[in-house]
């Protein structure tokens, strides 16, 4: 059911609502409000019903009429039950019915017992009642005629049982005509206020569709009064919009934008003209142009708008020469259109105004940059050309044809492959295509050119492309040079290192054979010393005990300085191919190699996080074992204190091992890397001067440097650099 828009405040329906919490606009997805009402008015009658049997009930079991006192509370109960089940699942049909039924039995049940004093035939007349108002007026009227049906067959009965109220004809009589009366009372009363309703409700809908009606007409105009609205609105917006578009274009262009009558005077101008003329608005306004141009531009200017008036046709690349106010001269680029009123009557001329004077200024700076470039191009030692996209030649300096031999009438239009033999062409040409497709210049090409007398020369040329105004290539243009000379200088300088390189090799070879095969004889020499050393000492004279012991020095300083010898040699020569090298592992296996020596002298070695590095890791060894061995060695009288750090520097990593010994003098840096070199005694600091000569070359092998900061007394710090391991992509 729908509300009314006419009176909500008096609509049941919108009561009944308020009652059941329902929105009035689901009134499409709810159950009937009339079953709604009627149930609310049923339930009312079940709580009269209920309050009524329960104590008749109890009062019936109370006088030990058990029938009458069950029945009483199982209708009770059912009541109850009915109340609960429509609260729960709102099936109001099934409980208005239930009810009914229910109803139905009880009365019947009164009537035909009598029930109290013979007052059961009361709750009949208001069952046609009840049934019309909770059934409708039909459904009503056939349960009332249902319920007349028990009746009457009693009445048809001469002799009732004795269970049955046995009531009198003149009862009977007057009983069916009451009863009749109330029946046709109840349809007629419930069949008009249905008529009236669905009247009532008609009238609504019809009213609340004209409603609805003359809204919904109202509605059409007050949006298509809004759209109109909105539309001028909009059209006025964009009206002013572009005027303002208009007038800030105007204010912010760098040009000046003018208008005048047909005598010349200036009607109207935007900031620019001012800035431009020197004068200001006040002063410039009504202005003639033959106050700001002399008799000359005058003229030209005159010719210029009398053949757009003349034509119609606009002109766009005017230009001529204004007298500022300050008497300064500006040149002026300008275009001059022609203005017309509504009548297609010429009434003046609109234009826009340019200030040229610095793009003139720059057209004669770039004349003279010219004329320069070309004299440059005449004086420079190189050769300088250009080609169109063919390999022709359209220009050449001077130098470049006293190089090749040929006049410059000779050289225009000759093609490069006429300079070349077939191989070079196809270098050349391989070389600017490349220059054509990626527009990129081409710098170093070294190519054999062949001279007019057949002579040739190694030329190293630059190319780039040349592009017009818009982009598009055009040709070539480069320089070259002849690098002849440098070729056979190179080629000379290649042969010698070649040479230095063939006897480096020789003589690393030379000594790692001497001191590899000087190993077994000097081994003898020094056992045969030491054992004269054992045997005979004490027993010649003490002249005697001394040579032998200068011999077992001399043979055992001779045996390390060949093993020393012979680890340098072995550096280049016998090195293993790089790996990922862990330089945490490196350093632990050193530091085993020089744990007794360690312990003797109570050094202390620590060090950071170290990297995996690309090298050679049992020269990386030999390194780390130098440098600590070096440290323990040259020390102070306090303990030493060894530290080995590295840092990431791009694609290298450096390392540092820095002590707290007696340190190097500045002078000597560069010194105590030569082999052989020292700079202590041997008495004092035994060695062979080999061991930092050993790391410098293993660290030159790896591709890397080595060098020391120190001063004297204050320790030393030992620098050296190795390759990153790269990461290989997958």
């Amino acid at each position: 059911m729908r509300r009314s828009r006419i009176s909500p405040r008096l609509d049941m329906e919108h009561f009944l609502r308020y009652l059941k919490n329902i929105p009035d606009s689901s009134s499409d997805l709810l159950p009937d409000l009339g079953k709604i009402r009627r149930v609310y008015i049923l339930r009312f009658i079940s709580i009269i019903a209920i309050i009524t049997l329960i104590p008749l009930g109890i009062l019936a079991l109370f006088h030990k009429n058990i029938l009458a006192g069950i029945s009483d509370l199982s209708l009770a109960s059912i009541l109850i039950g009915n109340i609960l089940h429509a609260r729960r699942y709102k099936q109001y049909t099934f409980n208005i019915y239930l009810a009914v039924s229910l109803g139905a039995i009880l009365f019947i049940y009164l009537f035909l017992t009598g029930g109290i004093n013979g007052t059961g035939f009361v709750w009949y007349y208001p069952f046609p009642l009840v049934a019309s108002f909770l059934l409708g007026s039909k459904k009503g009227a056939l349960a009332a005629l249902l319920i007349l049906s028990p009746a009457i067959a009693l009445f048809l009965m001469k002799t009732p049982p004795s269970v049955l109220a046995d009531y009198t004809f003149d009862f009977k009589l007057r009983f069916l005509v009451s009863f009749l009366v109330v029946f046709v009372f109840s349809y007629l009363f419930e069949y008009s206020r249905e008529r009236n309703r669905d009247e009532l409700r008609k009238s609504y809908d019809d009213l609340e569709k004209r409603v609805e009606e003359r809204t919904s007409a109202l509605q059409e105009a007050i949006q298509s009064l809004q759209k109109e609205i909105g539309e001028r609105r909009r059209v006025e917006e964009a009206l002013r919009e572009s005027e303002e578009q208009y007038r800030t274009i105007l204010d912010n262009i760098e040009d000046g934008y003018y208008e005048v009558d047909l005598a010349g005077n200036l009607t109207f101008f935007n900031d620019s003209m001012c800035r431009i003329w020197g004068y200001p608005r006040e002063e410039l306004m009504g202005m003639n142009d033959r106050q700001y141009t002399d008799k000359e531009n005058a003229k030209k200017l005159f010719q210029a708008f009398n053949k757009v008036y003349r034509t119609g046709e606009p002109s766009r690349e005017s230009d001529w020469e204004i007298i500022r106010k300050d008497g300064t001269k500006r040149c002026i680029e300008a275009s001059i259109s022609l203005r017309k009123d509504s009548s297609d009557k010429p009434i003046g001329f609109r234009g826009i105004i340019r200030d040229i004077t610095k793009r003139k200024q720059m057209e004669e700076a770039l004349r003279q940059s010219e004329e320069r470039y070309r004299t440059i191009l005449e004086d420079i030692k190189e050769t300088y050309f250009e080609t169109d996209l063919a390999g022709r030649f359209t220009f050449v300096n001077d130098v470049g044809c006293r190089r090749l031999g040929y006049s410059r009438e000779e050289m225009m239009g000759m093609n490069n492959r006429q300079l070349t033999d077939e191989e070079t062409a196809k270098k050349v040409f391989q070389a600017f295509s490349e220059v054509y497709r990626t527009g990129e210049p081409r710098k170093g090409g070294e190519w054999e050119i062949i001279r007019k007398d057949g002579s040739k020369n190694v030329f190293e040329i630059w190319a780039s492309l040349i592009r017009d105004s818009e982009g598009k290539p055009i040709g070539f243009r480069g320089t070259s040079r002849d690098i002849s000379e440098r070729k056979q200088a190179e080629e000379a300088l290649k042969e010698k290192t070649e040479a230095l390189a063939r006897s480096n090799q020789e003589l690393e070879q030379f000594a790692y054979v001497a001191s590899h095969d000087l190993q077994e004889p000097l081994r003898m020499v020094t056992s045969y010393v030491q054992l004269l050393a054992r045997r005979y000492k004490g027993k010649l004279d003490s002249n005697a005990d001394d040579f032998i012991k200068f011999a077992v020095d001399g043979a055992t300083r001779m045996y390390t300085l060949i093993n020393g010898l012979l680890t340098y040699s072995r550096v280049g020569s016998q090195g293993k191919p790089f790996e990922p090298t862990n330089c945490e592992t490196t350093l632990q296996q050193s530091l085993d190699n020089l744990r007794v020596t360690m312990e003797e002298n109570g050094a202390m070695v620590t060090h950071d996080i170290l990297p995996t590095v690309m090298g050679d890791s049992s020269q990386l060894g030999q390194l780390f074992q130098n440098l600590i061995g070096n440290a323990i060695k040259f020390r102070r009288d306090e303990p030493p204190r060894i530290h080995i750090s590295a840092t990431l520097n791009g694609k290298t990593w450096t390392f540092s091992v820095r002590d707290n010994g007696i340190g190097i003098a500045p002078e000597f840096r560069e010194r105590i890397f030569i082999i052989f070199q020292r700079l202590h005694g041997r008495e004092k600091y035994p060695g062979t001067g080999i061991g930092l000569a050993t790391c410098k070359k293993i660290v030159e092998r790896h591709g890397g440097h080595i060098w020391v900061e120190s001063e004297a007394g204050r320790g030393a710090t030992f620098y050296f650099t190795l390759p990153v391991v790269e990461e290989k992509s997958v």
